[in-house]
């Protein structure tokens, strides 16, 4: 699998001096496997710049994966290119246990908010209900419920013998979470590689307790409980710039001396 990010960061999208290295954009990964499906999880402001790529390289099917509906991973969808697209076959699956994707998209595409409507699209668009197991193409992909407010799902991604998961906004340690400490070690044990929301410090975490997200701390210590491979940190906060990420990656590093442990950045890939 050919991973390619295309936004890493949370809340809101920046664009200043200090956050050219890792990017400004919301949410939004691309998985490619190896027969050359296209998934993508997430339709952050990132997804403008995929579904360029997508229309150049003559990719009309695609697969399209939504952890949750906050803002900061819907919000590029209405600048997704393809789905303007009459070839386009478009296939979104989102969690429905407060309220499907159909709806959720729908919302941001009515006026005032926007001048064209999801159901005047003339792309081909299903949508479907999110399993907790389900396979798309050669890949198989295994879903977890996160710590975040309204209801999330993380990614786990396996194909040839070879596999990867996707945390974003998840707090590790949550009180009265959804789901343990121990079920996310064994959801994600032995993965090639987890990327994983490391939004706050140490420091900042004990103001945020309860925001759904995590610490660099906290998630190196469960990508080496679960025996991980590699971790890379994302959903940056919106107010972290570049050096204060650098800084944070070489302090956790210390700790950590023999992991491997990097920060997302747009554009970043990574094959699996």
């Amino acid at each position: 699998m050919l991973l390619t990010l295309y936004g890493t960061r949370g809340s809101v999208p920046v664009s200043n001096k200090d956050t050219k290295k890792h990017g400004g954009n919301t949410t939004c990964i691309c998985v490619e496997s190896s027969s050359g499906d296209v998934i993508i999880v997430d339709a952050g402001t990132g997804i403008r710049v995929l579904g360029r790529s997508l229309i150049t390289r003559g990719k009309h099917e695609i697969n399209l994966l939504f952890s949750h509906y906050h803002w900061d991973h819907i919000q590029g969808f209405p600048f997704f290119g393809p789905i303007f697209m009459k070839d386009t076959d478009l296939r979104i699956f989102g969690p429905a246990d407060e309220v499907g994707a159909e709806k959720a998209l729908s919302y941001q595409m009515t006026m005032p908010y926007f001048p064209t409507g999801l159901s005047t699209l003339p792309a081909k668009m299903t949508f479907n209900k999110m399993k907790k197991t389900f396979t798309l193409g050669d890949v198989k992909i295994e879903t977890i419920v996160n710590n975040h407010p309204n209801h999330t799902r993380g990614f786990k991604f396996t194909e040839n013998k070879k596999s990867f998961v996707f945390l974003t906004d998840n707090e590790v340690h949550a009180k009265n979470g959804k789901t343990s400490y121990k079920e996310f070690a064994d959801f994600i044990k032995g993965a090639d590689l987890l990327i994983h929301d490391a939004q706050y410090t140490e420091d900042e975490y004990k103001t945020k307790i309860g925001w759904g997200h995590s610490t660099y701390h906290q998630v190196a210590k469960l990508a080496q409980d679960a025996g991980v491979k590699e971790l890379m940190v994302t959903h940056h906060d919106h107010f972290s710039s570049d050096k204060f990420i650098d800084r944070n990656i070489k302090d956790v590093r210390k700790k950590y001396p023999k992991y491997k442990i990097e920060a997302a950045a747009d554009g970043k890939t990574r094959r699996v």
